[in-house]
């Protein structure tokens, strides 16, 4: 019976700090940092500081999200970059929910592209939602470029999610075909320029290495939701450990910044994986 007794206590235990654990992994916001170094970063941008925010999924931390609004003004950021995935399919009030950011869409600048989540709202509420977006001031980037800078000398990029588009050979042809599209939409990248990609899916990070780009901003991954010893368990493709899930990654000539997200979606599960806020400061060598 003492045996018993103990074996009880010590599985009580367990699943306390493993309730714990659940909660601060998916209400405590932090902040990881970066720093991008090139020699090819235009002077403008050298000192300058972006903040990521992906994967929000409707999330609120703190009432009308003003835990999140605060990190951001704490952070003083000089443009911040949303990839995707910032409200839930399932969102009922867009603009209830949109109205808690406005703050943030009105003291900074503010570049989107869109996620799987978005383009799941339905045809009406997707358009409506891009028209709000644009009210608030967003630079709203549907496979679409801008120029920024006095020189016009930095090209951000927005990719559209349209699907996931996986590294083996039965998806090779797919990769082709969005290659050939965007290139249609946006034109050849100009090496001269510094380009910036802003795509929500950091799975495709060699096709994005493949059409030259510097510097690339994704999601997606959420961390793979569970951590274990640095590794990310699983990805939304339902794959295990995922290459591409948190931090920064180096191709060719090509840099991404990869955000473990802040909010839980199909898989409502966050564990050793606490929502973030991804700050990187450029630097030119």
């Amino acid at each position: 019976m003492e045996q018993f007794i103990i074996i009880m206590s010590v599985i009580i235990i367990l699943l306390v700090v493993l309730l714990i654990c659940i909660v601060i992994s998916n209400n405590f916001l932090v902040v990881r940092r970066h720093i991008y170094k090139s020699k090819k970063l235009p002077d403008e941008l050298d000192g300058k500081k972006i903040l990521h925010i992906s994967d929000l999924h409707s999330k609120r931390f703190g009432k009308d999200n003003i835990k999140l609004i605060n990190k951001i003004i704490t952070e003083e950021p000089d443009y911040i970059f949303m990839t995707g995935d910032i409200v839930n399919k399932k969102e009922e009030d867009i603009s209830k929910f949109l109205s808690e950011l406005k703050e943030i869409f009105s003291k900074y600048t503010v570049f989107y592209s869109m996620g799987n989540h978005e383009r799941l709202l339905g045809y009406e509420k997707y358009k409506d939602y891009i028209q709000k977006l644009k009210k608030y001031g967003v630079h709203v980037l549907l496979d679409s470029n801008v120029y920024i800078g006095k020189e016009r000398n930095v090209n951000i990029v927005g990719l559209n999610y349209k699907s996931n588009i996986r590294d083996d050979k039965e998806h090779i042809q797919n990769e082709e075909k969005y290659i050939s599209y965007l290139k249609e939409k946006i034109g050849n990248i100009d090496d001269t320029k510094f380009n910036i990609l802003l795509s929500h899916d950091a799975l495709n990070f060699k096709m994005y290495a493949k059409m030259g780009y510097d510097l690339v901003f994704s999601g997606h991954v959420h961390g793979g939701l569970i951590r274990i010893f640095k590794l990310g368990l699983l990805s939304p493709r339902g794959r295990f450990f995922p290459r591409y899930c948190v931090g920064k990654y180096k191709k060719k000539n090509t840099t991404m910044f990869v955000s473990t997200g802040m909010g839980k979606a199909s898989i409502p599960i966050r564990l050793f994986n606490p929502p973030e806020i991804l700050v990187v400061e450029l630097k030119r060598k």
